[in-house]
């Protein structure tokens, strides 16, 4: 049995810590976690189904435990500082998503994993979901043709307003902290870096003039509020998730992060499309995507109204086809339990490369910090124009 350290046993961290145990068929087994708040740890546990053994410090439980495996889960400004403490060991990690909140530390953790000794992959669990690899082997298999281009969407409420992902300084912003999931799958699935984008980036609903330390259940609005969000920890039904939205108010001085969204992307292999994301639309969560070759359309609902489940439907002259796919009441549409067979199968070594590695989050990540650019400039930004000299080469390899 191998020993998984958490740091940042809180909202990501425990739903990653369960999801190690369970699907690892008991060859991992959460040794010790970090978490400085105490009602998080409680509730951590709370969601693993017992108590974790606790440390006082990130330093004590390197130390102390002597982990075969590390998960840093830490809110995002936090990853790069978390990683650090890694310096001189050889314990391959899971790295939650996005790399940091800033650009400057992004690069940053580029460069600490270039010199570090052992795996490093990033939480991209959407690449492991079954309806993923299809949709890959798909794409692979020519039935599309030529892919020319793309149209990716999501729409989903505010709950991530409620927490630090509410600030750019902390968060890095939705481009950054949200859509890096599709970011991620669309290079992956076109293996191809980013060339330029344009966006267009709006907040629409959320921030104010609130205080930045108020939250919902001491607000004298509460009762009124639309946005109101209890803070309790939830599972809803047989559904195994986590209630990420906190109680801090949506509407406070400090939640600059933009809302509504959209990108238009060309790829370095000439594939072009949109991409658009926006987060004040409740009771009607939805990601689709739609790759379009010159032979056939693939559209890949991630989930249906009236149930989560998702569908690839494939449409074109000479092909007719659907694919329809369980999640077994997973978020990230099951793809929990391939993270956690590779994770395994990294520290064992019976695997040395990362199927979700660095440097191609860090091509994901690119295509939002272009877009935040672009945004403020009005102009279509080239990608590999941002990229610091000394990571170009690890930039042009991603997808080589």
């Amino acid at each position: 049995m191998k020993k998984i350290a958490v740091i940042g046993f809180g909202e990501m961290g425990k739903r990653h810590a369960r999801d190690m145990e369970e699907h690892s068929r008991c060859e991992l087994e959460i040794g010790g976690v970090y978490e400085p708040d105490d009602a998080k740890y409680r509730l951590g546990c709370e969601w693993l189904g017992k108590e974790a053994r606790r440390f006082a410090s990130p330093e004590q439980l390197l130390s102390e435990l002597d982990p075969d495996g590390i998960i840093i889960a830490s809110p995002n400004f936090c990853h790069l500082e978390n990683l650090r403490m890694l310096k001189g060991r050889k314990i391959p990690v899971i790295l939650e998503k996005p790399l940091d909140s800033s650009f400057e530390k992004i690069c940053d953790v580029i460069r600490f994993v270039a010199s570090y000794d052992a795996p490093v992959m990033v939480h991209h669990v959407m690449r492991y979901s079954p309806i993923v690899k299809k949709a890959k082997e798909i794409i692979e298999s020519g039935t599309l043709g030529k892919v020319c281009s793309f149209h990716f969407s999501q729409t989903i409420g505010g709950h991530m307003w409620h927490n630090f992902r509410r600030n750019m300084k902390t968060g890095g912003g939705q481009l950054i902290e949200k859509a890096t999931h599709d970011f991620d799958v669309l290079l992956h699935w076109c293996n191809s870096n980013p060339k330029r984008v344009a966006a267009i980036c709006k907040r629409q609903r959320f921030g104010g003039d609130m205080p930045d330390d108020l939250h919902c259940n001491e607000c004298s609005k509460k009762m009124s509020c639309d946005e109101y969000a209890s803070g309790f920890h939830v599972a809803r039904s047989n559904f195994k998730d986590v209630n990420l939205s906190n109680n801090l108010c949506c509407y406070a001085k400090c939640a600059d992060v933009f809302d509504n969204e959209t990108c238009l992307i060309e790829l370095e292999n000439g594939v072009f499309g949109t991409y658009t994301n926006t987060y004040f639309v409740e009771n009607y969560f939805t990601r689709v995507y739609e790759v379009i070759g010159t032979e056939a359309i693939m559209r890949v609902g991630f989930s249906k109204l009236n149930g989560y489940e998702g569908e690839i439907e494939l449409r074109g002259r000479h092909i007719k086809a659907n694919y329809s796919f369980a999640y077994e009441d997973r978020i990230h549409y099951n793809g929990a339990p391939g993270v956690a067979t590779h994770f395994y199968n990294l520290i064992c070594g019976n695997e040395k490369i990362p199927y979700s590695p660095v440097d191609q989050a860090f091509s994901a990540e690119m295509i939002a910090l272009a877009a935040y650019k672009a945004n403020e400039t009005g102009t279509y930004i080239n990608v590999k124009d941002l990229v610091p000299e000394d990571l170009k080469k690890v930039f042009a390899e991603a997808y080589k």
